[in-house]
């Protein structure tokens, strides 16, 4: 079914750039959720990240692919990746150009959206900021100049995902060309299928939490063992947590020991079935503009144990049961509550249920960007 009274257009979606991480998974939603939209062209720029996951042929042939592969991002193939795509963009000539996130180290001549998603840049008052020496401020600080750089070189607009980030990249860049548009969970979560176990059979009793994520270090993924050690001191041996990082990973940063599982990383296709295989979803994040692992508990229907910060609380609302940053005893002490009160599990996914219809659905969040195309390319006619 056509969308009336839009005129169509060409619209590049540029994922060329991302290699791993949430964003793919925000990308692959969009890239999905456009279906909807056939009378305008869509020409797919697809990253090594992407192509893991998009089933090409299950696209209308209204859709184009075109794959790259610019390897690790360094300052040096940033003009690779430039001067490629402006060699694309020649070709194709789009009307507008949407990388769901940045930066995109392109700058192109037609209008170009960009998502806006670190929020260690913008929220200086985290805990994760509190541990750095001087070299690693200074080589922080550095990085956040030159992707700002690219951010003010080649976004025509913003997207973000909170209204605060919204109110704090006016700030930081000096513009009203910002829109909030809610991440939530993916298509994926709609009629998700069921792949086969990756976790061996729970014994009687255990809660066993996820937490979907790699290794970065603002996740806080060093925390798990240590809540782990606490909760064995207080005689409570019925609690297991499951990674999906790489096998150099865990085994660099967290170790092999009893009551951890690392499955690897996960696809986003199958992760509702590893969901499933868990009782709730532990995330010691530090940072985030925001974490689609919190709407994807609520519609999988697991409760949440987070960080008490303002963008947990944002997102989460009611929906969660938070505890003081980087303290494992009051991680702990969640986890103790929350595994001894089937009535209080009740709860938090019933408030979870209720916090989701806070969020843009796929298919409105992609509305949503198909539409500030639309006002975008008006204006530039």
């Amino acid at each position: 079914m056509r969308h009336r009274g839009i005129k169509a257009m060409k619209i590049a979606i540029n994922s060329s750039h991302q290699r791993f991480g949430g964003a793919i998974q925000v990308a692959l939603s969009f890239i999905n959720e456009c279906k909807a939209f056939n009378q305008h062209d869509f020409f797919v720029w697809v990253g090594p990240g992407v192509r893991k996951s998009l089933i090409e042929e299950e696209f209308p042939t209204n859709f184009h692919f075109e794959h790259f592969d610019f390897g690790v991002i360094s300052f040096k193939n940033t003009f690779e990746i430039n001067a490629t795509m402006q060699a694309v963009e020649q070709r194709i000539q789009p009307d507008v150009i949407i990388a769901t996130s940045g930066p995109s180290y392109f700058k192109s001549k037609a209008p170009q959206i960009i998502g806006y998603n670190l929020g260690l840049y913008l929220y200086d008052e985290l805990p994760f900021n509190d541990d750095r020496n001087w070299y690693r401020e200074l080589r922080f600080n550095l990085k956040r100049r030159i992707h700002h750089y690219y951010f003010k070189r080649d976004a025509d607009y913003y997207v973000v995902q909170t209204d605060d980030v919204n109110q704090r990249v006016r700030k930081a860049f000096g513009t009203d060309k910002v829109k909030t548009v809610t991440n939530t969970y993916s298509n994926y979560y709609c009629e998700w299928k069921a792949y086969p176990a990756r976790l061996p059979e729970k014994k009687v009793g255990t809660f066993r939490f996820v937490t979907i994520s790699s290794y970065y270090g603002h996740k806080n993924l060093k925390l798990i063992p240590k809540v782990l050690k606490e909760l064995e001191k207080r005689g409570i041996d019925s609690v297991e947590f499951v990674l999906t990082l790489k096998l150099e990973d865990f085994k660099r940063y967290i170790g092999e020991q009893d009551g951890i599982y690392n499955v690897g990383p996960a696809k986003p296709e199958e992760c509702p079935s590893l969901y499933q295989e868990c009782d709730g979803i532990f995330l010691p994040t530090l940072a985030e503009c925001f974490s689609a692992s919190y709407p994807e508990a609520m519609l999988m229907e697991k409760p949440i144990v987070t960080t008490d910060l303002g963008f947990a609380r944002s997102i989460c609302g009611e929906a969660a049961l938070f505890y003081e940053a980087k303290n494992a005893e009051a991680a702990a002490d969640q986890i103790e509550s929350l595994i001894n009160d089937q009535e209080l599990q009740k709860d938090l996914v019933a408030k979870g249920k209720e916090q989701l219809k806070t969020f843009d659905s796929p298919q409105e969040r992609a509305k949503k960007y198909i539409e500030l195309c639309v006002s975008i390319a008006k204006a530039q006619a």
